[in-house]
């Protein structure tokens, strides 16, 4: 995955996925992120009983660590219904599962307010050589929200979907869905964590 890097507010960033605001974890770049889901109490009314349970969420460590750097930007491109978005390039390296890989990857940033973007994007993620079964490749898609600070660094959070197409060492990566936290510097350089999503 790959994330983006903003300086105040012109668009110049790297990429990696997401969902809105307001359905974010609070997850942070810590080891053991925790986030409450509340789901009510129980009450009734008109033969309608709703029901709410307290429960903790414990992240653990993420599974796919990515660092990356855009490469290159192409402002002024012009979206349906008016406006502008930055198409920017990058390219990084990371760890996913204890398996070392590449990325290079592409992404749209779209402004939304003065100090949040929206970014869209996929990228291809190709194993370290490691002999026997390695080198092996896979591709996602992202969306991400991304929150500028006064700084000029960003904090976004993101989903991730991985295809069906991951091949060899990284097989395991075929229709996984991630959640991740995107953290850039005024540099240009981003880390992406993320954690798998699994329905339980």
């Amino acid at each position: 995955m790959s994330g983006v890097g903003l300086t105040n507010t012109t668009l110049v960033t790297e990429t990696f996925a997401a969902t809105a605001p307001g359905n974010m974890t609070n997850a942070t770049n810590t080891t053991n992120p925790q986030a409450a889901v509340q789901k009510g109490t129980t009450s009734s009314s008109n033969d309608v009983t709703t029901t709410t349970t307290k429960n903790n969420i414990t992240l653990g460590n993420p599974f796919y660590i990515e660092y990356d750097k855009i490469t290159s930007t192409v402002p002024g491109i012009p979206l349906n219904g008016g406006g502008h978005a930055t198409g920017v390039t990058f390219s990084g390296n990371g760890t996913v599962k204890g398996i070392g890989f590449t990325e290079t990857g592409r992404a749209l940033i779209i402004p939304i307010s003065k100090t949040i973007v929206g970014i869209f994007g996929g990228l291809a993620i190709k194993a370290n050589d490691g002999g026997g079964n390695a080198n092996g490749n896979a591709t996602l898609s992202f969306r991400e929200v991304v929150h500028m600070t006064p700084a000029g660094t960003m904090q976004g959070s993101g989903a991730a979907i991985f295809n069906a197409n991951a091949t060899r060492n990284l097989s395991f990566l075929s229709n996984t869905v991630a959640m991740f936290t995107d953290t850039g510097n005024k540099g240009g350089t981003d880390t992406i964590k993320a954690w798998e999503w699994k329905y339980r």
